[in-house]
């Protein structure tokens, strides 16, 4: 956890570096979530599931084509699980902070590009069965879920005049929830956002 630590303060430093007073700004939609597993068992049970996320977005321009773009997102995240003839849900809120660094020929208007490490954290989980929902248990113990997630962030978007902007995002999970090498659970998502920058 200390070298996760280490990575995302670096990650910052070296985008902060060259940075100009940032533009802050609002944004929000819709997570595809998608569960990747080593159980071959679990491969043909498991859908995906979808849900929402929002949160802020600062912009630290660094050059006329680069811009540096730390977030801080609450964030559904989960799978759907079947048993027979219904699903489990396995639904968890995080607050994950995408540190992209992102490319634009032009800074006011056009499409822009990006990629950079996803840090996470879950803050809670539910399973749900019909009409009953059970609290997921966290932890570093066999059962139980771990917490911090890191994960491999790309987005393609386009910038409008009037400061509004559309953007995709594949974030790729590269940690595994699960506590054992055993049977492994990488959440990856597929994003779709509209939002707002202040004015500079």
């Amino acid at each position: 956890m200390k070298k996760l630590v280490f990575l995302a303060l670096f990650t910052v430093s070296a985008g902060l570096v060259y940075a100009q007073a940032p533009k802050i700004g609002f944004k929000a939609g819709m997570n595809l979530n998608h569960v990747s597993t080593n159980d071959d068992e679990l491969k043909h049970d498991l859908a995906g599931r979808a849900s929402m996320h929002f949160g802020v977005i600062a912009d630290f321009e660094m050059s006329k084509t680069w811009s540096f773009q730390p977030q801080l997102m609450f964030s559904g995240r989960g799978a759907k699980l079947a048993h027979g003839d219904h699903s489990d849900v396995y639904a968890f809120n995080s607050l994950e902070v995408p540190l992209n660094f992102v490319y634009k020929k032009d800074a006011a208007k056009g499409f822009f590009m990006g990629m950079g490490p996803s840090f996470g954290y879950n803050l809670s989980g539910k399973i749900k069965e019909d009409h009953e929902s059970e609290d997921i248990e966290f932890g570093s113990e066999g059962g139980q879920i771990n917490r911090f997630d890191l994960g491999l962030n790309a987005l393609l978007g386009y910038q409008f005049s009037n400061r509004f902007f559309v953007s995709s995002n594949y974030s790729l999970g590269l940690s595994n929830w699960n506590n054992t090498s055993a049977s492994t659970w990488r959440n990856n998502v597929v994003g779709i956002s509209i939002g707002y920058f202040l004015k500079k």
